[in-house]
């Protein structure tokens, strides 16, 4: 075998080598556009909570400032003024919270800045969305708070995942609660459906977990909706707090990266 029958072999191997790594990443491509990561990485919405300094003001003990951060992971249409749900027992003061369906593009940093009072003595829990809890107690004219945030699960030992993972049986609970409100929603039905949850906060007071549910049709994948549903661990009162809806199919055909939309029903929150 002569030395250009030799390279043009080489050159055959080179090209087919090259064509099986085009292909194999097609595949792996087409799977990122129909099979979704797993339920942790799957809140679209990233929220802080901040209490800026002087905290408490002196000048006015009841009131604190806040600053609010989304930072979005997919490009998502949210309703930012609804992001803050105080109780009874705190009110606004102030607030520059846009209203209305915002779109929150991916990767950037939103800053909102808002101050609260609390108007009556005792300790008061208010969720910031998505996940976040913001801690405030009066007590003779001062106040004091903490805040309790989504655990990034992915950064967390490996044996810490046992602590976290949800029950069958609690699963089971979670997923009445999240098939009640898309039957509320007047959401369509699926020809098979999957359903996954993870608990996602430490808060000692409200036990909160991030559901995703994969809705199929013809074995396409049709809806992805991703829940963050709490429970109050004091009076069992479960609630869907969030619900975020990726539309593959549309009027248009199939759309393989859809624009991510937390979803709120009439008159107010997720569940309210």
């Amino acid at each position: 075998m002569n030395k250009i029958t030799k390279a043009s072999l080489a050159l055959v191997v080179i090209f087919i080598a090259i064509l099986l790594a085009i292909f194999v990443q097609s595949l792996a491509d087409e799977k990122k556009e129909y099979v979704t990561d797993p339920v942790i990485a799957h809140i679209p919405l990233r929220a802080d909570l901040d209490f800026p300094s002087p905290f408490p003001n002196p000048d006015d003990p009841t009131a604190i400032n806040i600053i609010y951060i989304l930072t979005p992971t997919v490009d998502v249409k949210a309703n930012v003024s609804e992001g803050i749900v105080l109780p009874e027992g705190i009110i606004f003061v102030q607030s520059n919270l846009p209203t209305g369906q915002t779109t929150l593009s991916k990767g950037k940093k939103y800053r909102y800045d808002a101050k609260i009072r609390v108007v009556n003595p005792g300790r008061w829990t208010f969720y910031v969305s998505p996940g976040v809890y913001g801690d405030v107690s009066l007590f003779e004219d001062w106040v004091t708070a903490g805040v309790q945030g989504v655990f990034d699960i992915s950064k967390l030992p490996v044996e810490f995942h046992d602590i976290i993972d949800v029950s069958e049986e609690q699963q089971d609970i979670l997923m009445g609660v999240g098939k009640k409100w898309l039957i509320d929603y007047s959401a369509q039905e699926y020809g098979s459906e999957e359903f996954d949850c993870l608990q996602i906060s430490g808060n000692p007071d409200v036990s909160c977990c991030g559901c995703e549910l994969l809705g199929y049709s013809n074995s396409t994948l049709h809806d992805k909706y991703y829940f963050v549903i709490d429970e109050d661990l004091h009076t069992n009162e479960t609630r869907v707090r969030n619900v975020y809806r990726w539309a593959y199919q549309t009027p248009s055909g199939y759309q393989p990266k859809p624009v991510c939309e937390e979803i709120t029903m009439k008159g107010g929150g997720n569940g309210e």
